[in-house]
């Protein structure tokens, strides 16, 4: 299907995309690839005359069958709503025109329609407006995703999007890039359970800034476009909360719960659906070479007639034991769908080892939250590890531990064995996955297919400990030497894991050391003229002294001091035996592009919340008092876009998206543009945990 010219849609379900957003791309290449919901797409190509369906159809909970996704209709929460920040700089990535990143640069009237847009109102704009045009109709049709998950290590059922709706897909014109701009908030859809379908402000905030923080960090993750506050009075276990709606962005929304709902339900034939999308439009796969594939089934599929289980089970009992010996290894295609699962490991184990690198708990690592595209998605109870805990539950619901700071690795390893399940028969079928009426006879047979999932094991326990395992712990030991100053990709050595970071990690645990605290000083140990840490003692107790708590330093810090050299004398041995480390100037500014000065910690995001909760309060009443504090939220969006606090005072001045310079307070950390938001956490702020509504 082509999409570069949209048919004019029926006017009665267009829902109006103005400017400053960027053109969207109708209908969507998703809702016309996959099926969906049957009752939400009734009347949608009846033209003209077509009715649509209530809203009050659209969004009552209920179970969905044979779909990926449900139309739906945001809820109009406009009255009275307005922006509290606008990410200028994610705006110019998908898109948006040049001459209006800026609010500064917007019309009134631009400033209302955008505002209800974003806060489910777009259909009170003037539809004709929008039906005709140069680029075809600036229209698209609102949808939810239909996915199931395991939760806590349980298989749920139909989960899907609950408070979530996109709006539309946008093509960079530049870029070529496509993206999916998703209202979080936006009230009721088909699968919203027994919840209400909004968000409050205290976690719009916290998804708004950890998304910017973590890309920023080097992590893949959904971006944030804008937060807008709404009068909607949200009911949460803390009481009555004011209502906040997040404007969030990803290429792609689809997780491994959407694999999983088909699975559990037995629906192959959407199940496929899904897997062929998937692999040629998100991960543009090609389809496999016919002539390829029958050239490997002639050569290694019919030298030999095909065995069953039993055949096999029958041989094994038929030769002793002194006579057995190892079979050769089944020659393996890797078709399409085993080469998707291989992208998803790999894109998968990148995201957890940079995880694990920047100190970030998710909280919530069920897989209806896990990404395809290994992004990190579905910001609620996360934390950046204060002092290092390897052990560190940030979320309180999670009684067990199950999603615990260390576990984080070998959860995604566990989520990704769920996802091959659901893709087992496809990976299977090898060569011949494209042969429907052979796939369909061996799925109708228990034991053929069981030959299939045989088939399969080999390959996903190989792209396994390949794309995952190998993957995860390269890029691990890349980063983590990055860290520590010991050079780049290249200068990578196996020794470093054992003699410097585990026994540094273990020793930052047992003295409980702030870890993002611990990089930022390390950058400042010399070593120029020293030939090894004995000789550098003063320097050693210095440094120790400046990272450990007061009254650890009071009571055990002789100890630490001494117990440090354990990986101190490995790491300055490292350093001075490297003419490419030896310079501490180089190395120390090194060191500061990869550790970040500003951390999204828990207690600031916290501080940040009550201020901006004060905030909103004072503008949804008409206060007209002064507010220190109505820009807040683009100040500290900069701080999270900038976080590594680069030398240069000139570097360092920010804006908000009024064009006007931000104030920033002194600290005691000496990095002015932070304020208040570096330095030591507050005894108040340690180890603050959210739950799952957060």
């Amino acid at each position: 299907m082509s999409f570069s010219k949209s048919p004019t849609p029926p006017k009665s379900f267009g829902t109006p995309i103005p400017p400053p957003l960027p053109f969207p791309r109708y209908p969507s290449k998703f809702t016309s690839s996959l099926p969906c919901d049957e009752l939400s797409s009734i009347g949608h190509e009846d033209g003209e005359d077509a009715v649509p369906i209530p809203d009050s159809v659209l969004n009552t909970p209920r179970l969905v069958r044979d779909a990926v996704y449900s139309y739906v209709n945001p809820e109009d929460q406009s009255e009275g709503a307005f922006l509290l920040s606008w990410n200028k700089q994610l705006a110019e990535t998908i898109g948006v025109d040049k001459n209006k990143l800026e609010k500064a640069q917007w019309t009134d009237e631009e400033y209302d329609r955008l505002v209800k847009v974003l806060t489910g109102g777009a259909r009170k704009l003037p539809l004709e407006e929008y039906i005709a045009g140069e680029k075809g109709p600036r229209l698209a049709q609102p949808w939810a995703l239909c996915y199931g998950g395991h939760q806590f290590g349980y298989y749920a059922g139909q989960l899907g999007d609950g408070r979530a709706i996109s709006l539309y897909e946008a093509v960079n014109p530049e870029t070529g890039e496509s993206w999916e701009l998703q209202l979080k908030g936006a009230g009721k859809t088909p699968y919203s359970r027994f919840a209400d379908g909004y968000a409050v402000l205290r976690s719009s905030i916290r998804e708004y800034l950890c998304a910017e923080a973590v890309a920023a960090l080097g992590v893949p993750s959904s971006r944030s476009l804008a937060i807008t506050s709404t009068k909607t009075t949200v009911i949460r276990e803390e009481g009555v909360e004011p209502g906040s709606i997040v404007c969030r962005v990803a290429p792609s929304w689809i997780r491994f719960g959407n694999f999983e709902i088909f699975h559990y339900r037995k629906d192959r034939v959407n199940l496929r659906k899904l897997a062929e999308y998937v692999s040629e439009e998100v991960f543009q796969i090609p389809k496999d070479n016919q002539d390829e594939m029958a050239e490997f089934a002639e050569k290694f599929r019919k030298a030999e007639p095909s065995k069953t289980t039993e055949d096999i089970k029958g041989k094994a009992k038929a030769v002793e034991p002194e006579e057995a010996t190892e079979a050769p290894p089944r020659p393996v295609y890797r078709n399409r769908f085993a080469k998707m699962f291989e992208q998803i490991a790999q894109r998968t184990a990148i995201m957890v080892s940079g995880w694990q690198s920047i100190g970030f708990c998710h909280g919530v690592m069920n897989t209806d939250n896990m990404s395809v595209l290994g992004l990190t998605i579905d910001y609620g109870p996360y934390a950046f590890l204060d002092k290092y805990d390897p052990g560190w539950i940030c979320n309180h619901s999670d009684s067990e531990g199950r999603y615990a700071f260390q576990q984080q690795p070998g959860i995604c390893l566990w989520n990704l064995s769920k996802l091959a399940l659901t893709l087992e028969n496809l990976i299977g079928a090898q060569e011949r996955v494209d042969d429907l009426e052979w796939l369909q006879e061996q799925e109708a047979s228990p034991e053929k297919e069981m030959d299939l999932k045989n088939r399969a094991q080999d390959i996903v326990v190989d792209i396994m400990n390949k794309s995952f395992r190998e993957v995860f712990l390269k890029d691990y030991r890349e980063r983590m030497n990055a860290k520590l100053g010991l050079g780049g990709s290249d200068q990578v050595r196996k020794e470093d894991l054992t003699n410097i970071l585990v026994p540094a990690l273990s020793w930052m645990d047992d003295y409980e050391v702030d870890f993002h605290q611990f990089f930022r000083d390390l950058a400042d140990y010399e070593v120029q003229g020293v030939e090894d840490v004995e000789q550098n003692m003063e320097q050693v107790e210095l440094f120790v002294k400046k990272i450990l708590p007061s009254t650890i330093w009071q009571a055990r810090g002789s100890v630490a001091v001494e117990e440090s050299k354990s990986w101190l004398a490995a790491y300055h041995s490292r350093i001075v035996g490297s003419e490419d480390l030896k310079n501490d100037q180089e190395r120390r500014a090194r060191m500061n592009k990869v550790n970040p000065a500003f951390v999204l910690r828990n207690w600031v995001a916290q501080k940040v919340i009550e201020r901006m909760t004060e905030s909103v309060g004072k503008t949804s009443t008409g206060n007209k008092e002064a507010d220190p504090d109505k820009d807040l939220l683009d100040r500290v969006l900069w701080m999270c876009q900038h976080p590594f606090g680069e030398e240069k005072q000139a570097e360092l001045t920010s804006s908000t998206t009024d064009g006007e310079t931000c104030e920033f307070k002194r600290n005691d950390a000496g990095l002015e543009v932070y304020g208040e938001f570096v330095g030591p956490v507050p005894e108040w702020g340690q180890g603050i945990q959210c739950s799952c509504s957060s």
